[in-house]
């Protein structure tokens, strides 16, 4: 049975809308009829988890969850609260989701469960702090946490962005102007040089057959471009994918460290997070192990997992992971013997986003002006490959 979503007038005129479960759209439709119901619309709750399954922004979900915690903190009823929510919220994708969840709720069901229809929305790290925060009577804290941590996240991934953006734009722009030159600036020189019968020189004739070139692929190369990004984003996507670019980073051993370090970071603070919500071990470590991107890691994570369960400590499952740095085995075993394993977590995942930024930021410091090198050599391969003839045809009119 499938659960509808409908849309309708009643004999008198008057909207009205709610939910109804049935096999299939058709029964569903006869059997509103029958209630004397005629039906404006009709959506099963599948579809609209698919039509609202596309992510929100990070930093519009959080702001979304801290208000809804500042409501319950105040008191206010559930209901209550998700009333005022959506009566705030501009008309989007993320108000038709809490519409939704509120009608969820209304019908009979928690929080959590009315999360759990919509995981483009709610990751399963939320929707496990939701759970632990009904059956705790502590959802207002928990609603906190998440939206602490859903800010943490944005704000590492924006510090990250604003450290690759500059050269990023440089890169672009750089090989927007160089193929501008080869594909119309050079063509129209060489042509000149021709039509005077100047033997060419090397440099000049590479530098022509080099517009050639592009003159005559730039449509290809511009498509290549724009549609490389997104086919790549596609392959990282799936598990084949991770696991190739997962080796191949690992291959570079000033890469290597900072790949590694923010999946940790990413790790810690799921598990972090997740620990000071007051989720069982297991299910945590279950759910953080989901959100790193390395299958390495990944793997390693379930190794411990196992060791954990087969009656091991955390610490030791940590300390016999080649992929885990010493700070975090050795974090991690006075995390446990003190009972403060979720401050512990915080603590790795800031000391690693930290240094992963510091790091990127010197690396990036350091293409800068490899940039500018590779863009004067190629600028002045450009001018020597234009001047020679010149000077040869001076030379000659001596």
């Amino acid at each position: 049975m499938a659960t509808f979503t409908y849309c309708a007038l009643d004999r008198s005129g008057r909207r009205v809308s709610g939910t109804v479960e049935g096999p299939d759209a058709t029964s569903v439709r006869r059997q509103l009829r029958g209630q004397g119901l005629y039906v404006i619309s009709l959506d099963s709750r599948e579809q609209q988890a698919r039509v609202f399954s596309a992510r929100v922004q990070t930093e519009e979900l959080a702001v979304a969850i801290r208000e809804f915690a500042t409501l319950l903190g105040s008191g206010i009823p559930l209901d209550d609260c998700l009333t005022g929510l959506i009566s705030q919220m501009r008309h989007g994708r993320l108000r038709h989701v809490f519409e939704t969840i509120h009608r969820d709720i209304q019908e009979g069901k928690s929080l959590s469960q009315a999360m759990r229809a919509f995981p483009g929305h709610f990751s399963e790290m939320i929707v496990s702090m939701v759970r632990a925060g009904e059956e705790s009577g502590t959802l207002e804290m928990i609603l906190s946490r998440t939206a602490d941590s859903l800010e943490r996240e944005q704000a590492f991934r924006n510090r990250l962005i604003s450290i690759m953006t500059y050269p990023a734009l440089m890169v672009i722009v750089a090989a927007g102007v160089l193929i501008f030159i080869l594909s119309f600036v050079t063509p129209t020189i060489t042509r000149i040089f021709l039509d005077m019968g100047v033997a060419l020189p090397v440099p000049t004739r590479i530098l022509m057959k080099t517009s050639v070139f592009f003159k005559h692929t730039w449509v290809g190369l511009l498509i290549v471009g724009v549609s490389a990004p997104s086919a790549l984003m596609r392959f990282s996507a799936t598990r084949r994918g991770r696991m190739f670019l997962d080796r191949l980073r690992l291959q570079f051993p000033f890469l290597r460290d900072i790949f590694i370090k923010a999946d940790i970071a990413l790790f810690c603070r799921t598990l972090g997070t997740l620990l000071d919500g007051g989720v069982d071990i297991l299910e945590a470590l279950g759910i953080a192990q989901k959100v790193v991107y390395s299958p390495s890691l990944q793997e390693e994570v379930g190794r411990i997992r196992e060791f954990l369960s087969r009656g091991g400590s955390l610490a030791g499952g940590f300390q016999s992971s080649s992929l885990f740095p010493y700070l975090v085995t050795q974090l991690v075993g006075a995390g446990e013997k003190s009972g403060e394993l979720s401050q512990m977590f915080d603590k790795i995942s800031r000391t690693y986003e930290e240094e992963v930024s510091q790091k990127s930021a010197r690396i990036l410091s350091l293409v800068e002006p490899l940039m500018i090198l590779v863009m004067g050599i190629a600028v002045g391969f450009i001018v020597l490959a234009v001047l020679l003839p010149i000077f040869q045809i001076s030379q000659a009119l001596r």
